[in-house]
């Protein structure tokens, strides 16, 4: 069985290990390509302002700040938006940034776009604490305005689940995953157990996500006040499918 997740798991895993095991995929051309989807699928204009849930250091912020979008960046961890502030004044540009939960998005009728990227939707503990982010992000917006998230996709997962696997990283660490897909809850459990490169070894908080599917999507979308207006299968745009590894979905404001 999966480990029990903490009340804050995010919090924890976010500190260190994130980065540890899925840094060396968010690779510069991966950033690229998704900052270019994004632009193009939501028709953004130098000028826009965009909001960056959970933005992290900045990966998909800065870009889009460089392409003259203003942008604000909101994170529940403030070591990381310390790093996107960094990242940003080394790049010249302005982002402001906002240190809160996505559950009380400090906004209203503000932006042109607000965006979730790399699968921070589904974190939260229950469905109606997810859909209170989504009906906050719609009061983020202007009407008219356009919203996108980015999840993996619960289709591919059952299709391709693999319960137990590993990697190793380049400083030698390896990561060692059990996973364990709850059908009944829909929620996907991966634990982590490192192994530094002097045999020491330790638990990780893990992920711990609600899966959605597309109809269930739609309908948290509808109920927040969003229209749904398309999904793609992965940043190059192919159609979103059972195999398919992401679920990008574009929705409207009014």
């Amino acid at each position: 069985m999966a480990d029990t997740p903490s009340p804050h798991w995010y919090e924890e895993f976010y500190r260190a290990d994130y980065f540890a095991a899925y840094g060396p995929t968010l690779t510069e051309e991966r950033t690229g390509e998704e900052v270019a989807f994004v632009e193009r699928v939501l028709d953004l204009r130098p000028g826009d302002e965009i909001l960056d849930l959970c933005c992290g250091y900045g990966r998909i912020a800065v870009p889009l700040a460089q392409h003259g979008l203003r942008v604000t960046g909101l994170d529940l961890n403030p070591a990381l938006l310390d790093e996107l502030r960094e990242r940003a004044a080394a790049a010249a540009i302005e982002i402001d940034t906002v240190h809160a939960d996505m559950r009380e998005i400090p906004f209203e009728a503000r932006f042109d776009a607000v965006i979730d990227i790399f699968s921070s939707y589904g974190y939260l503990d229950s469905d109606e604490e997810d859909q209170q982010v989504l009906t906050r992000a719609c009061r983020a917006l202007k009407p008219g305005g356009r919203f996108l998230v980015d999840v993996i996709n619960r289709e591919w997962i059952v299709a391709n689940y693999v319960q137990h696997d590993w990697h190793q990283a380049d400083d030698g660490t390896y990561f060692i995953e059990d996973r364990e897909l709850d059908l009944l809850t829909s929620r996907n459990h991966v634990n982590f157990t490192i192994v530094s490169p002097e045999g020491e070894v330790r638990r990780s908080a893990g992920l711990h996500m609600r899966l959605y599917t597309l109809t269930e999507t739609v309908r948290m979308l509808e109920r927040a006040g969003l229209t749904f207006t398309g999904v793609s299968g992965a940043f190059d745009g192919v159609p979103y499918g059972v195999h398919t590894p992401r679920m990008i979905v574009t929705a409207r404001k009014g």
